[in-house]
């Protein structure tokens, strides 16, 4: 996004391999520019007064629109269609298909990938202790996760059908965490789908984005 010749009115705080990934996928599939800020994730960082201003708990990511300063991610991304989207990436409101694009982008987030989260939070939490108990357990409940979507999904192509929307993003980071906290293979459905979704231009983009 550097390279447009257009005033940049967005600023994302974000730390690679975190959820700010929503936020910026969300811009790249819109072409909204965007500005990147890579915070220092230490701790000593993000709690100190000088970024609890602008995040009231110390995390990212965080986003800045003008006047406007959100810190969840999820919200980012329904922001951004709403206010950027000009009818792409979600149904209209009366659209049967709506409730469920609702259902699946919050199922990505506040289920999924809170259980795979509670994987490296333990691990941060007792860095020297951690139990392998309370690991499995998120793993299970992550992979529980995961074969909920699977059965969702079926042969769909997304998770709307034919129709790539912000549900899609949503899921696409939500495995991208899975991935890496609970590090299992994924069965070949949702293999296939997260292929299609790291196949994305945006989505490279994206991840060319915050290297």
């Amino acid at each position: 996004m550097k390279s447009k010749e257009v005033l940049l009115l967005i600023k994302i705080y974000h730390f690679p391999n975190t959820r700010g990934l929503r936020a910026i996928w969300t811009c790249e599939e819109l072409n909204v520019p965007y500005k990147i800020q890579i915070i220092d994730f230490s701790p000593k960082y993000r709690f100190s007064p000088e970024f609890l201003q602008i995040s009231p708990i110390g995390k990212v990511p965080i986003l800045q629109d003008d006047s406007i300063t959100m810190s969840e991610s999820g919200a980012m991304v329904h922001y951004l269609i709403d206010k950027y989207g000009a009818g792409k990436l979600r149904p209209t409101i009366d659209h049967p298909l709506y409730p469920t694009y609702l259902e699946w982008s919050w199922f990505a987030e506040a289920t999924f990938t809170s259980s795979s989260s509670e994987i490296i939070r333990h691990k941060r939490a007792f860095p020297e202790d951690a139990n392998i108990e309370v690991i499995t357990e998120f793993k299970r409940r992550a992979t529980f996760c995961l074969e909920a979507v699977m059965r969702f999904l079926g042969e769909k192509k997304w998770l709307l059908g034919e129709d790539f929307s912000g549900a899609d993003i949503m899921m696409g980071i939500a495995l991208t965490t899975y991935m890496r906290h609970v590090a299992e293979p994924f069965p070949p459905v949702m293999q296939s789908y997260f292929d299609r979704l790291s196949a994305r231009p945006a989505f490279i983009r994206t991840k060319q984005a915050e290297s």
